[in-house]
């Protein structure tokens, strides 16, 4: 597969989606919002060998860069911009310009085929533009948050922080009974465990995906701390998550929340994200459950 090949089947991923409804997935057409060009003669060709987070890289030639063009990485999508960095970059051909020697630690850089990497990540929504002036820059991060990509979706939805759940108010303090012979009496409901699961593929490219789960609360009473599980049927094998940890076991998978997410209100809702590879067809995963109870499949 040509290098060409694989940009354009793998780019646009960590799209963020909304928690309810269920949207077409996204399909594997490139995006057109991000400009092949060609890199200037002085440019530099070197290997990315690490990524600090989603606009910043150490190169092969020992030198640590900020990627021109790009808007420091805020706290609700620093997670999943550094994924989307790693899977475009990380032990990958770039080519660097040097640009202005009194700026020595910030450069423009592009993928091997010519793509503008900081154009292409804010296309996606993956980060937030920093070149006020160019209008590809400008009209690439009005394009995605019109369509709610990335951190203009949910749960972000542009802020720097994600929603914090918050406790329900408490019942009004039942009213006193009207006189009568015999007093009556009121049952307070027992506390009832229910969990809704919204489970759609995001984005697609040869031998890999992305995908949102989206988990409701449908009980009476609030959720804090949880853990996701289900089972693949086809040896899909999840590379990253985000908004929870997760571990596999063979075809058996089990995302917990992290602090930020652990809080599921009644009624309310959390996103678990995650990347995965498949080798054949991709069905979608059976037997979810929430903190041992089985959920519906909506």
């Amino acid at each position: 597969m040509s290098s060409r090949s694989a940009i354009s089947a793998v780019a646009a991923i960590f799209l963020a989606t909304g928690c309810t409804g269920s949207p077409a997935p996204v399909t594997s057409a490139p995006p057109t919002t991000h400009r092949l060009i060609a890199p200037p003669t002085i440019a530099n060709t070197l290997t990315v060998h690490g990524v600090e987070d989603g606009r910043t890289v150490l190169l092969s030639d020992g030198t640590r860069i900020r990627v021109a063009g790009l808007a420091a990485p805020e706290e609700c999508w620093a997670g999943a911009a550094t994924a989307f960095a790693k899977a475009f970059l990380l032990d990958k051909p770039v080519k660097v310009d040097p640009g202005d020697p009194a700026i020595v630690d910030e450069a423009p850089l592009w993928l091997d085929d010519g793509t503008e990497y900081a154009l292409l990540a804010v296309s996606q929504g993956v980060l937030r533009g920093d070149s006020p002036h160019d209008p590809a820059f400008r009209d690439a991060e009005a394009a995605a948050t019109k369509a709610g990509l990335g951190l203009w979706g949910a749960p972000c939805r542009g802020q720097a922080k994600g929603p914090t759940s918050t406790t329900p108010p408490p019942p009004p303090p039942a009213a006193a009974p009207a006189p009568k012979p015999a007093p009556t009496t009121t049952t307070t409901p027992a506390p009832v465990f229910g969990c809704a699961v919204n489970y759609r593929v995001t984005y697609r490219w040869n031998g890999g995906y992305n995908a949102d789960v989206t988990i409701t609360n449908t009980g009476n009473t609030p959720i804090s701390g949880w853990t996701l599980r289900w089972t693949f049927t086809r040896g899909q094998i999840m590379t990253d998550i985000w908004n929870a940890t997760g571990q596999q076991s063979g075809s058996n998978v089990t995302a917990t929340n992290v602090s930020y997410s652990a809080n599921i209100p009644v009624g309310g809702t959390q996103v678990v994200g995650y990347t995965g590879n498949h080798r054949a067809d991709n069905p979608d995963p059976i037997g979810f459950s929430l903190n041992n109870h089985p959920c519906q499949i909506r």
